[in-house]
């Protein structure tokens, strides 16, 4: 089997969108701590407290991230992130040039691949290092790509940056379709770089914890069985 994580390390400090809150992680209970309530060979146990926005590192977007009556994440379904995925590579592009839907196309000809009625399609947006210098202005999808996306009637939809829509898009065009249809959004996917196919099997389950607008996911893709 080979498995490729695409998921962003989570630790204390980390700050994947610059408006949402730092990862914080610390100690509740240490090993030295709880050692004397034990008879060995047991040494004691250790336990930490960890405090992370429901957008932090690698996660998926409910649509109550943007609708008020939307789904909140407990209630998105399962298989939205979850089945058969292909990758879109357009890192090529100038990465002020926001993402089209041309550009999908050209990338899908180019590779001889075909996006499917419940795929999940992953965009490879970015050619630099993840969180790396102009990383936060890099351009997302445009609303033709959006449109396009949904058109194809997907499942979900991911992306190595860090917000789907372009930062200084403030109507964010492309939350608001694709979530509109009830099409996941995952953001701050890494390592798209190391799939070797154009197609393979991806899972990225959320937290199920109650009303929240985004969970953090561990994102992996599975190229063979």
């Amino acid at each position: 089997m080979k498995i490729i994580d695409l998921t962003v390390p989570l630790h204390d400090g980390l700050q994947s969108f610059p408006t949402h809150p730092k990862v914080t992680i610390i100690d509740h209970v240490t090993h030295a701590f709880s050692a004397p309530r034990y008879i060995p060979p047991c040494k004691g146990y250790a336990s930490k407290l960890v405090i992370i926005s429901d957008h932090g590192g690698t996660h998926l977007d409910a649509p109550f991230h943007f609708f008020e009556d939307g789904k909140t994440i407990d209630e998105v379904p399962l298989e939205t992130t979850f089945g058969e995925a292909v990758l879109i590579d357009v890192s090529a592009r100038d990465p002020q040039q926001a993402v089209t839907a041309v550009m999908l196309e050209e990338r899908l000809a180019a590779t001889n691949t075909e996006v499917k009625p419940g795929d999940i399609v992953l965009i490879r947006a970015w050619a630099g290092e993840w969180n790396g210098p102009g990383f936060h202005h890099a351009a997302a999808l445009d609303i033709s790509a959006a449109k396009w996306l949904s058109a194809h009637d997907i499942k979900s939809v991911g992306a190595d940056l860090s917000n789907i829509d372009t930062l200084s898009d403030m109507g964010r065009p492309a939350h608001l379709e694709l979530l509109g249809k009830k099409i996941g959004i995952m953001e701050n996917l890494a390592n798209l770089d190391k799939l070797s196919k154009t197609r393979f099997f991806f899972m990225g389950i959320p937290l199920k914890i109650r009303g929240l607008s985004g969970s953090p996911i561990r994102a992996i893709a599975v190229e063979e069985w």
